[in-house]
């Protein structure tokens, strides 16, 4: 574990785990590396280097009053990955995370970087614009916004409770939601504000290295055909693998095949 600066007064918490080929997690909205528990108690007995990274603003890293758009979180990344000094890297991103890589793979020409994992990812667009009809109202995304400066521990219990596919312990869900709790407010309600934004359309065609997207097909908070199905058609080189008993929880509800994927993916 340490600490890395990616700007005066800002440090990110990272968590390294194993040795062997390096796969970076990035998490999503609102959680932070924690999330990947399951997956770092089984990878490194593969010979994977595990490495988890806390956004600003989430988890055990820095929470300063700052934007948080995708264009920061990846240039933070940048920085880690420069200072981890490491090659030939898998990165992975879940949801809000993977619209995270996704930017990041086009802003710094893939660098660092081999293959591309895109777990329950929530890009490349979430949100109704001219060109997508289809999207999702973005006054969705405002409303979770505006609740995190209301009942920000409601906002986290209800978001919680939309991630599965098969009810969960209540112990896992209070997992989840202390996890969530850790971040800052301004964070959360930034980050989703981001999310409604975004738009990443145009940064598919920069992805040159081989992508695996695993997504759940019960997927409500981004749904198989609009995010799963987009990038698999936007992006060149990639494998497309649904999970047929996960909604966005697949890191847990089926994390045995997660991880398999995963396995065989990088190795």
């Amino acid at each position: 574990m340490t600490r890395i600066q990616v700007e005066e007064g800002v440090e990110l918490f990272v968590q390294d785990w194993g040795s062997g080929t390096p796969v970076v997690f990035v998490h999503g909205w609102p959680l932070s590396h924690r999330m990947f528990e399951y997956q770092y108690i089984q990878l490194p007995r593969e010979d994977i280097r595990c490495i988890g990274i806390d956004l600003r603003g989430y988890g055990q890293s820095s929470k300063p009053w700052s934007d948080y758009g995708f264009d920061l979180f990846a240039d933070d990344l940048k920085t880690v990955l420069d200072e981890l000094d490491i090659d030939d890297v898998t990165l992975a991103g879940f949801s809000m995370g993977g619209g995270v890589v996704t930017r990041y793979m086009s802003r710094h020409n893939e660098e660092h970087v081999s293959k591309l994992a895109l777990l329950g990812a929530a890009c490349p667009v979430l949100t109704e614009k001219p060109d997508f009809p289809e999207g999702v109202d973005e006054a969705a995304f405002m409303d979770l916004a505006e609740g995190c400066y209301e009942d920000r521990a409601k906002v986290s219990s209800e978001f919680g409770d939309s991630l599965f596919h098969s009810a969960p312990s209540p112990e896992l869900k209070d997992w989840l939601w202390n996890m969530s709790m850790e971040s800052s407010p301004q964070a959360m309600a930034d980050s989703i504000e981001a999310v409604a934004k975004m738009d990443l359309r145009s940064d598919l065609a920069d992805i040159s290295v081989p992508t695996l997207i695993c997504h759940g097909v019960h997927d409500q908070a981004c749904p198989f055909e609009l995010t799963a199905e987009k990038l698999h058609d936007g992006i060149e080189n990639t494998e497309l693998v649904p999970f047929e008993e996960s909604s966005h929880a697949l890191f847990y509800e089926e994390k045995e095949k997660l991880n398999q994927e995963l396995t065989e993916f990088c190795k």
